[in-house]
């Protein structure tokens, strides 16, 4: 069962029905939520009432409803059932983009809050010496989605749109949620097997007209396998960065991490990193027209660049990100998920700690959950206090039940 502080709802319908449900279960945490970061989020909601702001929050749904009319309808959906303005949830669901291009304007050199702070830490380990083909995960975020995020089990049918010409995906997946959110920019698994988690990355400009990353996180949830992943990420043009973590649970060889960002040198195009973690032991031949790299055993992925680092400018403000990557060298190799979870539970760094809690100095970034995907067993398991100091878990999800 999950814990009453991270419900599961379970839905099934349209993606406009669905997302209507969820506003309507979810409608006071999504008013407790802008009410604790209020002094946050004022800025942008009067930022998106100036012509700029509206502009970028215009041509970001009109590149929606052109490439993804199906998700247009979830935000339309969630603004609906839940009775919030749509412009405030437009910056809920558009947030780093938004913050972003605020933060430019205004031509400051970084936000009252290090922009990338509330970022997560994601471990991937894939190892026969230890039987370990693993992906764990700290969700962090603001401290006011700590009691207002939730799980959310949903069954989409597809739907007509164009005229019949076209037909949304039917999708089945279980996503972790903020409120106020459409689903896929934190952590979930399909019904085909793919499982992922999501870093935020940070340049340091905008791309206007492209894709919002929640729009592209939220398709991830749709696909079937790696071949369909590629084609996804170079046919979304993307407004800002982020990172996938993930793999398919059916295919055991290897796990998957991407690096993302908007190439303004090409209209619509983005800068790919792929890079598939193997374990020592494999011969896995790579191919003349393959792009990606590898990294043996196990990777451990932050909230800044690190291989397209010399081609995307990042935001300065990433001490964090940099802090919590250079404890993660100090704590050495990972063999197994207990590694892991020590990594993950870690707040040795008082300024900048792995593992976020109430009693730090940074009262306004909490890590919600701790979750570890357990490619073998499969099982999502959720840990909604510091696993490293309590190892019971809050939730035991058997994701065999999603594939049938």
């Amino acid at each position: 069962m999950a814990s009453s502080r991270i419900p599961l709802y379970r839905v099934k319908g349209t993606h406009y029905e669905c997302a209507h449900t969820i506003g309507e279960l979810t409608r006071e945490s999504i008013r407790h939520r802008i009410a604790d970061d209020l002094p946050y989020l004022t800025p942008l909601f009067a930022f998106v009432q100036t012509e700029y702001g509206q502009k970028l929050h215009r041509d970001f749904l009109e590149t929606t409803r052109s490439l993804y009319p199906w998700y247009w309808d979830e935000l339309r959906g969630l603004a609906d059932g839940s009775a919030i303005p749509f412009e405030q949830l437009l910056v809920l669901n558009f947030l780093n983009e938004t913050r972003t291009a605020y933060r430019l304007l205004e031509e400051k050199k970084q936000l009252e809050n290090e922009t990338g702070e509330k970022g997560c830490t994601t471990v991937l380990i894939n190892r026969k010496d230890t039987n370990t083909l693993s992906l764990l995960h700290n969700e962090d975020h603001s401290t006011a989605l700590y009691m207002t995020g939730y799980l959310v089990e949903a069954d989409i049918q597809s739907s007509k749109y164009d005229d019949g010409k076209r037909e949304s995906p039917k999708e089945k997946f279980i996503a972790y949620c903020y409120a106020g959110g459409i689903p896929g920019n934190a952590f979930g698994v399909n019904k085909h097997g793919f499982a992922c988690t999501l870093n935020g990355l940070y340049p340091n400009f905008v791309a206007h007209g492209r894709l919002p990353r929640q729009i592209i996180n939220r398709a991830l949830l749709s696909v079937k396998n790696e071949e369909e992943l590629d084609k996804l990420i170079h046919a979304s043009p993307a407004a800002y960065g982020f990172c996938i973590n993930g793999g398919f649970i059916h295919q055991c060889n290897y796990l998957l991490n991407y690096e993302i960002g908007p190439n303004l040198n090409i209209d619509n195009e983005n800068y790919i990193s792929k890079c598939r973690i193997i374990n020592n032991e494999d011969n896995l031949e790579k191919k003349d027209d393959d792009e990606y790299s590898t990294a043996f055993n196990y990777l451990i992925h932050y909230n800044h660049y690190e291989r397209l680092d010399k081609v995307i400018n990042q935001q300065k403000a990433l001490q964090s990100s940099h802090s919590r990557w250079k404890r993660g060298q100090e704590l050495g190799e990972i063999f197994n998920s207990k590694d892991a979870i020590c990594l993950l539970g870690d707040y040795e760094n008082e300024a900048f700690p792995i593992f976020r809690s109430s009693n730090q100095s940074d009262v306004k970034s909490r890590t919600l959950c701790t979750i570890h995907i357990n490619f073998l067993t499969k099982e999502l398991i959720l840990y909604q206090h510091n696993p490293k100091e309590n190892n019971e878990p809050s939730l035991t999800y058997n994701l065999a039940d999603l594939f049938v």
